[in-house]
């Protein structure tokens, strides 16, 4: 998805505002101090993601790519149309699709192996090439059997 859409720089850092607005989605802060997460879609091409006030940077980028999943996973790939909602934070298989759709946005497989191979397996030096938390970054290594 990143590549159709020509988001990486070299590095391979993922530019998930432009491929937000190529979308046609928008970010909102919640006004609510510990408001959640969540994906709002109004139709295709018109959504709206929700993050709370008290994120870090990091987590909102993942958060952003996490709601991105859900809007081409579980909205437009099976042609949903309408209205629809979807939250953060529960624990089934479309939670799961999101994370790892965003983990594959964010940290695509090429660029993180030479990352991991010109950093010697420091995630927090990982983490910072690619703009996300170095636990994501040690995730998306495990999951690509990469060793710190």
């Amino acid at each position: 998805m990143g590549k159709h859409h020509n988001i990486y720089s070299m590095s391979g850092r993922a530019d998930i505002d432009k491929l937000l607005h190529s979308l046609g989605g928008r970010v909102t802060v919640s006004h609510e101090l510990f408001d959640r997460e969540a994906l709002t879609v109004y139709g295709p091409g018109n959504f709206e993601i929700h993050i709370p006030q008290v994120t870090s940077s990091r987590r909102d980028r993942f958060t952003i790519a996490h709601e991105l999943g859900h809007y081409f996973l579980h909205y437009l790939h099976p042609e949903e149309t309408g209205m629809r909602t979807f939250g953060r934070g529960q624990r089934n298989w479309a939670e799961t699709q999101a994370n790892v759709f965003a983990s594959h946005l964010l940290m695509p497989e090429d660029a993180f192996r030479r990352a991991h191979r010109a950093h010697g397996g420091d995630w927090w030096a990982i983490a910072e090439v690619f703009n996300v938390s170095p636990s994501a970054a040690e995730v998306r290594g495990q999951v690509l059997g990469l060793r710190s």
